[in-house]
């Protein structure tokens, strides 16, 4: 762990996403005994996070690639210090849907939130059968609404992540045309600057056991899943299925996680969604890579 030593230890302030870290930190036993107070603040997707650090409310947060490369272009400032490999997103569409691939999704309408990672991959998967974004009508909304757009009949796809996806498959029995596996992400520790030059040594150790918790998290999934379940309330196997979609496997390779954020941003570029060019390097801070991670431990306290 990184050495926190000192008087003051400074306060952090995180925004997670949908039990993104807390529940995976909670259940590994990665939080006991540390040397500093965390703040956690639960938000339901990327974009109120993204605005909280930019406005200095939060130190560091959850989120994807892509909301990372869309918020980098409105002139957000936020660096990316941990990743992890994130397959949990996908495209739904209702259980009695003639669509069965993202192909036959021309002249149709799909419901997402802009920037998203839920977003990309559309673009991602739409690219791959032959269609751009002008082939099709986004609806823009939130990852709630987006789900009860579908459910109503106003969409004929949602693009979007979990725990949405997971949820949605049990209440409405809705059906996956593309996810992950086939257009992975990744999904980000992001920190603010000021938090990396004041905090360094709390986001360092924060860092590490995240990256600890990621890899317990992916050789435990149920209990992984029942703090998931108990942290925002929902159905044990709607987290359970979450947890066994998303993977979330941590990438401690600096040159592949380079790659994977200048392919995003390639992808928002030629789609007009960012006017301007980025450079994965502007967007990353790699001096914050954990050491090589094991599991946190074999027995969880839930």
């Amino acid at each position: 762990m990184w050495a926190v030593a000192g008087v003051a230890r400074a306060d952090l302030d995180v925004g997670d996403q949908r039990g993104n870290a807390r529940a995976v930190m909670e259940a590994a036993g990665v939080l006991q005994g540390i040397g500093y107070p965390i703040h956690w603040h639960e938000f339901p997707n990327a974009a109120p996070v993204l605005e909280a650090l930019n406005t200095q409310h939060l130190d560091a947060g959850l989120l994807g690639d892509a909301p990372l490369t869309f918020a980098a272009a409105a002139g957000v400032n936020v660096k990316a210090i941990f990743a992890s490999r994130y397959l949990g997103n996908g495209l739904i569409v209702a259980k009695g849907s003639s669509i069965h691939a993202p192909g036959e999704l021309k002249g149709k309408k799909i419901a997402t939130v802009k920037g998203s990672s839920g977003h990309a991959m559309a673009l991602a998967a739409l690219a791959a059968s032959g269609l751009g974004e002008d082939d099709v009508t986004f609806v823009f909304t939130t990852p709630a609404e987006a789900t009860l757009a579908l459910s109503n009949g106003a969409v004929d796809a949602v693009a979007t992540w979990e725990p949405y996806i997971s949820f949605a498959i049990e209440q409405s029995q809705v059906r996956l045309i593309a996810d992950g596996t086939d257009y992975p992400s990744l999904n980000y520790l992001v920190a603010t600057p000021q938090a990396i030059a004041t905090k360094r040594a709390e986001l360092g150790d924060f860092t590490q056991r995240l990256a600890k918790a990621r890899q317990w998290g992916t050789q435990h999934p149920q209990p992984y899943a029942a703090a998931i379940a108990q942290l925002l309330r929902l159905p044990e196997t709607v987290a359970l299925s979450k947890v066994r979609r998303e993977s979330n496997a941590p990438v401690l390779d600096a040159a592949a996680i380079r790659d994977q954020q200048q392919s995003t941003i390639d992808l928002y570029a030629k789609t007009g969604l960012i006017k301007q060019r980025l450079n994965a390097d502007d967007l990353l801070d790699t001096t914050f890579t954990p050491v090589p991670v094991t599991a946190a431990r074999e027995v969880p306290t839930p």
